[in-house]
């Protein structure tokens, strides 16, 4: 394995340990991982031994991202058409995972963990602007959003609940 390829599985692992951290925090019925694999990245259980894949994608701190925050001299939040912008950068992730979908194992249902690690844009900013999601085409079976907003904690949601459908 690359470097390149090494830094992925960390930060796939990373997400993968966050997620399994709020979710079990927040679910009757923990989850666990087996294992770390492709397509998807990940296969957890739950307390049923039932097998679940969990495919994992990040959205990034970018250069675009970067010149937004240079070009401020004060701490101000964004406007609605850059937040719009980071909405639809969501809704492209996951049409992409959707295409990419008939290339994962089938044996199990699959989940897609989107983990947000901008410094721009936090929870509260996707779910103020939650009528501009699109809802998911329902191939995984939950469309997580793993999220921190301005504090430390990371925060989970399914985007499967929050959507419009616009």
């Amino acid at each position: 394995m690359n470097n390149h390829e090494d830094e992925k599985k960390a930060l796939e692992q990373a997400a993968i340990d966050i997620f399994l951290e709020v979710y079990n925090l927040n679910n009757d019925v923990p989850l666990r991982m087996i294992r770390q694999q492709e397509k998807p990245d990940a296969l957890l259980e739950g307390a049923d031994a039932q097998p679940v894949g969990l495919e994992v994608t990040h959205l990034f701190y970018d250069t675009e991202e970067a010149r937004l925050m240079m070009s401020r001299s004060e701490l101000t939040k964004p406007g609605s058409e850059v937040i719009g912008n980071f909405i639809k950068v969501i809704n492209d992730r996951i049409a992409i995972k959707e295409l990419k979908f008939q290339d994962y194992s089938h044996e199990y249902p699959c989940m897609l963990l989107i983990r947000n690690v901008s410094l721009l844009f936090g929870m509260s900013d996707v779910l103020s602007h939650k009528h501009k999601l699109v809802q998911p085409k329902g191939l995984f079976t939950q469309v997580w959003l793993l999220s921190r907003d301005f504090t430390p904690d990371w925060l989970l949601i399914n985007l499967n609940d929050v959507g419009s459908g616009g």
